[in-house]
């Protein structure tokens, strides 16, 4: 087993063991009675997060480059042969995604190339059922993985009209690799997309491996140029030692890969078995692939070490065979062994900083209500110790004295309800902002405007429209933000003065991060449509394509904001609701303790008893929690991937 294939177990062990430390925690909170359901969904979530966690690795290629037998040989050797198809031309015809999904049956599900004539994306389709053609396979049958895995594969013939309708077909394009047949027929993949679904150890860690087609499917399906490839958690660019950069190649990197992908490219340089040669001696063919990736280093702008030589079909047969030597030869361990120290201690720094932040949130809270009960038992006790020996108007002189507090306190709780009231119709302006319905308004007048313009300004100034209004929503939203702190920080001063509460500083909130998105997905726009002049038939299909891409991959913005937003308003708003709802049940406890001794004075020193066993009470509660929460500080900080020897980033 590869050192990338151990590093992705390992995370997936990782997360495990998190979750189980924070679920013993959970469970432990709802035993004591600390629990509510506020913080259990806030906690639930967190599982949540990392049960759904993916790390994602998209091959990217012109065809025939090996993409197919590089994935076989990374990840699928111990089937014992190949399970993608792989051979010369044209082998992966439609964007693959193999991934296990436990609540779906193993099978491949097929989305027609159909689809291509509405405005429907695939993001759109992706959970429409009856969309979707679904060919079954057993898991444990190679020969039924192999066979399924041929879908892929499948062509077509239709019209010109409706391959140009479907921004497949360019005519004129003069270097378009399709071209009609003499009965005016084009041929094209029988799907759009394909969503590989099989339990394997490493899927099962959350990996999800997408294989993409050629340069011209990957600028006809804009989504694998806006979301999939730039999501991926790397890229891995696929050359031919053989062939070199063609010019297909460097339209590949420049357009769909360098300016889209934010974190780990590398560039792989398959088939460097095809530079053995028997009459040369292993430092010269050492020399001519070294002069190969120097080479591509130039024409690329990447550092050499980003370049990993290969023989992707020579290290899938060491795999299958066991040969040590061959393996080495291959290159292909240099490649794992530089995929495991970058793409993984990534991901998991993403996630450990992720549940790190909730996680401590929910921490705070309940820790914070048990301080406060616990310093409101010791002032109980101290008031007790000062009745005695008195007589009954000193304790109905401090009765008087709760009463009064008690009283000041109810007042404030009328401050607390305003304050839920403003907070509210904040609360509502904020969903508001950027909320879908809002989106879906947007999105429905820039792509009215685009309709009403058949010119290229028309078609740019449609698609700039949706994003000015977008970038609007959140200005807004982050005028709203700002209020929402102002109001909160205010409120949790008050209170900590007024009337003893520890409530700490107002958790912060930025919108840069969904700004910066913006303006990833405006570059790419432009990059792609910028300079759109004339606007065939072909073109016109394919921006209107582009622009729904677009509208997704807002839309992905706006949830993932929404999502974010509502969990930050519960955060603000939860430590002064818990600490209120500690300091009335305190308040009660300490008037009725007062009464008892008023009623029968004989009780008091039981009541002083029995405080003392609550403060003790309170400190093991205090110990355990403190115990519980650095079992997950300790599994969050344990590092499985290694640091030593980083790649270069770029």
């Amino acid at each position: 087993m590869s050192g990338f294939n151990e590093r992705i177990r390992a995370y997936g062990a990782w997360r495990t063991e998190l979750s189980a430390s924070i679920g013993r925690y959970g469970q432990w909170l709802a035993d004591v009675g600390l629990s509510d359901p506020q913080l259990q969904a806030r906690l639930g979530r967190v599982l949540d997060r990392l049960r759904d966690d993916r790390m994602s690795i998209a091959f990217v290629a012109e065809f025939s480059r090996g993409k197919s037998e590089l994935i076989n040989a990374l990840f699928f050797s111990d089937y014992g042969q190949r399970v993608l198809p792989s051979s010369a031309g044209r082998t992966t015809m439609c964007p693959t995604e193999i991934a296990w999904d436990p609540s779906l049956p193993p099978g491949i599900r097929l989305l027609p190339i159909e689809t291509r004539l509405r405005d429907a994306t695939v993001a759109d389709l992706r959970h429409a059922d009856d969309e979707w053609r679904c060919v079954p396979l057993d898991p444990r049958n190679v020969e039924s993985l192999k066979l399924a895995f041929e879908c892929v594969r499948e062509t077509k013939r239709v019209p010109v009209e409706d391959a140009i309708l479907m921004g497949l077909f360019d005519e004129t394009d003069e270097d378009s690799p399709l071209a009609p047949d003499a009965d005016d027929m084009i041929e094209v993949s029988c799907w759009r997309h394909a969503l590989v679904n099989i339990p394997h150890p490493l899927l099962e860690t959350g990996l999800v491996v997408i294989d993409t087609p050629g340069l011209n499917a990957i600028g006809a399906e804009p989504e694998l140029t806006l979301n999939l490839i730039p999501s991926a958690h790397a890229v891995l660019f696929v050359l031919a030692a053989d062939a070199g950069v063609t010019r297909t190649d460097i339209e590949v990197w420049r357009d769909r890969i360098s300016p889209a992908h934010r974190s780990g490219r590398f560039v792989v340089l398959n088939k460097i078995d095809g530079l053995w040669d028997e009459l040369k001696l292993p430092p010269e063919i050492d020399r001519e692939i070294d002069e190969q990736v120097t080479s591509v280093s130039r024409i690329l702008q990447l550092p050499p070490q980003r370049i990993f030589p290969v023989s992707a079909q020579k290290g899938l047969v060491a795999k299958v065979t066991r040969d040590p030597m061959l393996l080495a030869r291959s290159r292909l361990p240099e490649l794992e062994r530089a995929l495991s120290r970058e793409m993984v201690p990534q991901q998991q720094s993403i996630v450990r900083e992720t549940v790190r932040r909730e996680f401590d949130e929910a921490h705070a809270v309940t820790y914070g209500v048990l301080s406060a009960r616990k310093r409101n038992v010791v002032e109980q006790v101290f008031e007790l110790n000062g009745l005695r020996g008195k007589n009954r108007s000193a304790v109905e002189q401090m009765a008087r004295r709760i009463r009064v507090e008690r009283t000041e306190f109810d007042r404030s709780l009328k401050k607390l309800q305003a304050l839920r009231v403003v907070f509210g119709r904040h609360q509502q302006a904020i969903r508001e902002s950027v909320g879908i319905d809002q989106l879906k308004r947007h999105v429905r007048g820039a792509r009215n405007s685009m309709r009403a313009s058949k010119l290229s300004v028309g078609l740019r100034d449609g698609m700039a429209s949706l994003l000015v209004d977008v970038r609007g929503d959140f200005a807004r939203l982050a005028a709203h933000v700002d209020e929402v702190q102002t109001l909160m920080t205010a409120m949790y001063g008050s209170f900590n003065r007024e009337h003893g509460l520890t409530l700490g500083q107002v958790l912060p909130f930025t919108t840069r991060p969904f700004v910066a998105e913006l303006d990833r997905i405006e570059a790419l726009q432009d990059r792609h449509f910028g300079a759109l002049s004339l606007v065939t038939t072909e073109k016109w299909a394919l921006t209107r394509r582009f622009f729904e891409s677009v509208a997704v991959r807002i839309r992905d913005v706006y949830e993932k904001a929404g999502r974010e937003l509502e969990g930050w308003l519960r955060a603000v708003i939860a430590p002064i609701e818990s600490q209120v709802r500690e300091h009335q049940a305190q308040l009660r406890r300490r008037l009725d303790s007062v009464q008892r001794v008023m009623d029968a004075s004989e009780q008091l020193e039981s009541r002083i008893a029995e405080l003392e066993e609550g403060r003790a009470q309170v400190d093991q509660q205090l110990d355990a929690l403190g115990e519980l929460a650095r079992e997950v500080a300790l599994v969050l900080e344990r590092r499985e991937a290694s640091t030593e020897d980083p790649v270069a980033v770029v």
